[in-house]
């Protein structure tokens, strides 16, 4: 068996949508989303939030051959959408979303189940980095920390913490449980990656303290961002390919022709602040 994960990124910060962009957009979603993405402060968020719901529905589309709004969309206890009641093609389709900084980010497999993390390589507004890692100590193990602060340099550290972070996120998402998964259950080694590297294939984890080579983890390194993937394969006969992560813009993606019927929407949209402090 052959990978047939698609991994698409969109640059939802540098996304100023037009009138008819947010209304078409609107109008390719149900209206419990679109209701959900109103409610959003901060244009960032709305933006991220109905980005991650098109590339969605745009994949389904394109696999299925149907128009981006036929598709019912729900979201299970730890808050992974899912379709109830997919068609054929999709039976046995599964797909993630995440989004920070700049990106949203979507992943998609019929191969096994996926799970995907974003995140900026930067340190939160008005903390300083020992404050940050002493907030965060539970969530990793002794040897992890050992990792995450062998760098000299502040940047290095936070490298090094986002990528065991992204990893953590991605397969308890995979696994299907969420946070409530004992994070220091967990336990990566990060694969070797030079000062230029824009992916990583070698990273391994051990869980409960046995190493555990059933999932297979992909890490993308781009823009100062963190990408990582986490797949359990269905299938032992598992080959991955090559790796591609596609950067797409609202143009690429399968979209409504048609306008949300209310202009309000976008009108309240375009009235909010980008994100705090701008």
């Amino acid at each position: 068996m052959t990978s047939k994960m698609i991994r698409l990124l969109f640059k939802t910060s540098k996304w100023s949508p037009t009138a008819d962009e947010w209304l078409r957009a609107a109008n390719t979603v149900s209206s419990v989303e679109r209701c959900r993405i109103a409610e959003f402060v901060y244009k960032r968020d709305a933006k991220h939030s109905l980005a991650g719901r098109l590339m969605m529905r745009s994949v389904f589309a394109s696999i299925t051959s149907r128009s981006p709004e036929g598709f019912e969309l729900e979201r299970d206890g730890s808050g992974k959408p899912y379709l109830p009641t997919p068609p054929p093609s999709l039976q046995h389709y599964s797909f993630n979303v995440s989004h920070a900084g700049d990106y949203a980010v979507f992943v998609g497999s019929h191969d096994g189940s996926v799970g995907v993390d974003v995140m900026k390589v930067e340190l939160r507004r008005n903390t300083d980095l020992e404050t940050f890692f002493s907030h965060m100590e539970r969530q990793f193990t002794p040897d992890e920390w050992a990792v995450i602060r062998a760098p000299s340099d502040r940047q290095g550290q936070l490298f090094n913490f986002y990528r065991n972070w992204c990893l953590k996120e991605s397969f308890v998402k995979a696994i299907g449980t969420g946070l409530k998964f004992g994070l220091q259950r967990i336990e990566f080694n990060l694969g070797v990656v030079g000062d230029k590297s824009t992916e990583c294939s070698t990273t391994t984890v051990a869980v409960d303290g046995d190493i555990d080579d059933s999932y297979v983890f992909e890490e993308y390194f781009y823009d100062g961002h963190i990408v990582a993937v986490t797949l359990i394969p269905s299938s032992t006969c598992y080959l991955a390919t090559a790796s591609d992560l596609k950067i797409v813009q609202f143009n690429d993606l399968c979209v409504s022709e048609n306008l949300y019927h209310d202009p309000e929407y976008f009108s309240n949209f375009d009235k909010k602040q980008e994100a705090p402090g701008r």
